[in-house]
């Protein structure tokens, strides 16, 4: 061969590609795992109670608009009638205050592998209803006839209704009906309210409380003209989502608490309500907290293969950076069997990670590894102590990995420190070498290195 240099990179290459199929294989079977266990959380959701979404409560006010006009009448055109026209609508009210208070237990319901966090407490909202005046106004020639409102309040999943709560509504006991007999929002409860004076100014006030059950998160949203929301919990990994974070938060091993604030100038509830209704689009503010676990393996071993195709490289480039200076041949086949190496550690990275702690499961498997490629490369670089060497490099290098999946809002800067900092080992250990006379010297070198073998 005219350039055994060339062909030696270029089969390097070739096992590289390889190997970064094995990479994109393993990764497949992490997305695979991932749906699977999202499978069996729904499926535990499906039997407890699903995502807890909070909206209310709202007052349904029906009402008829009585419209009189003047027409002539069919027996004597000279002659005009009254005739009156009916339209029937509903408006809906906010709570002019709102106050809601959660207290959530957590615990983890197991089904094979994988769990879901399941949340259950008590959801107190109290707050009161209130009007200046006429809530509509007729206009010439017409009267509004108000009929009797009714409370709702729509829940995610109403499974997840431990008790049946009651209403306490200016100092009057009712009870909650299912449903919300709203189309667009069924799922939920409903009270009927009798003998409010609609027509002229007006104030309520009311509470109840609902023993909730519901996996995974928990969402409210702020519907009152004022709104505050304080929920607690024992879970120490809560996640705060929403148009809203948090005014005050503590989080600890304990668990959290977290309080919002916001009012009717701010998320143009009532908009977004009426949208909802009556036009079924999805309400744009919510408040939430997410029950997240944030040392889930899947999600880790994702990060750790999508640095995978660079350690490889980079552990073919000190191999290939041994043999330039210690004038060693290093066979491709040998390439490929260390770099097998290096992809079944993140099968077993993957496989352990199931059933131990991710850093548990990330040592043995770096363990393993690495003790498998001390041992080999003992042998193919002639050397127990060039072996043990490598192991020990080896070792380094998934060591900076582990750094890198664990620093999350760092690990780009750390990223690029490390490749730069071994590029610039790179070029300073061969800043001397005539690339020319090792091409021409890498076939004499690799017999001697395999008989050396």
């Amino acid at each position: 061969m005219k350039n055994p240099l060339f062909v030696k990179v270029v089969l390097v290459f070739l096992v590289t590609v390889v190997l970064a199929t094995g990479l994109s294989q393993i990764d497949y079977l992490v997305r695979e795992r991932t749906q699977r266990r999202d499978q069996v959380v729904a499926g535990i959701a499906a039997a407890t109670a699903r995502d807890q979404i909070l909206v209310g409560p709202l007052l349904v006010i029906p009402y008829t608009r009585i419209v009189k006009t003047q027409k002539p009448s069919e027996k004597d055109d000279n002659k005009m009638i009254e005739v009156e026209t009916r339209y029937a609508d509903w408006l809906y009210l906010p709570p002019a205050e709102l106050d809601v208070q959660a207290n959530l237990n957590t615990e983890q319901i197991r089904r094979s592998l994988y769990y879901a966090v399941v949340f259950s407490g008590a959801v107190s909202l109290k707050g009161r209803f209130a009007s200046d005046g006429e809530l509509l106004q007729p206009g010439p020639n017409e009267r509004i006839e108000f009929g009797d409102p009714r409370l709702i309040v729509g829940i995610g999943d109403p499974r997840g209704i431990l008790r049946a709560p009651a209403l306490v509504w200016a100092g009057q006991r009712l009870d909650f009906l299912p449903g919300t007999a709203e189309e667009k929002m069924p799922n939920g409860i409903q009270a009927r309210l009798m003998g409010l004076d609609l027509q002229h100014g007006w104030s309520a006030e009311f509470e109840f409380t609902l023993d909730l059950r519901g996996t995974q998160s928990f969402d409210v949203a702020p519907v009152g003209d004022t709104t505050h929301i304080d929920v607690r919990g024992n879970w120490p990994h809560p996640s705060f989502y929403g148009q809203f974070l948090p005014e005050s938060r503590q989080v600890n091993d304990a668990g959290f608490s977290a309080a919002w604030s916001t009012t009717r100038l701010a998320t143009n509830m009532l908009h977004q309500l009426f949208e909802h209704l009556r036009n079924n689009r999805p309400l744009d503010t919510l408040i939430g907290v997410r029950f997240v676990d944030p040392t889930d393996s899947y999600t880790q071993t994702d990060r750790a293969i999508k640095y995978g195709l660079l350690f490889i490289g980079l552990t073919f480039a000190a191999f290939f950076l041994f043999e330039v200076l210690k004038r060693l041949a290093i066979h491709p086949f040998q390439y490929s069997l260390a770099g097998t190496a290096l992809v079944l550690f993140y099968l077993l990275l993957l496989s352990l990670s199931e059933h131990v702690d991710f850093g548990i499961a990330y040592a043995t498997a770096t363990a393993g590894c690495v003790a498998l490629l001390a041992y080999y490369l003992s042998y193919v670089l002639g050397s127990l102590g060039w072996g043990l060497g490598f192991g020990a490099l080896i070792g380094a290098v998934f060591g900076i990995l582990y750094v890198l999946i664990s620093l999350e809002d760092l690990a780009l800067l750390a990223g690029s420190v490390t490749l730069f900092g071994a590029l610039a080992l790179v070029m300073t250990l061969t800043r001397k070498v005539d690339w020319y006379q090792l091409g021409e010297a890498l076939g004499t070198r690799r017999g001697k290195g395999l008989d050396g073998v």
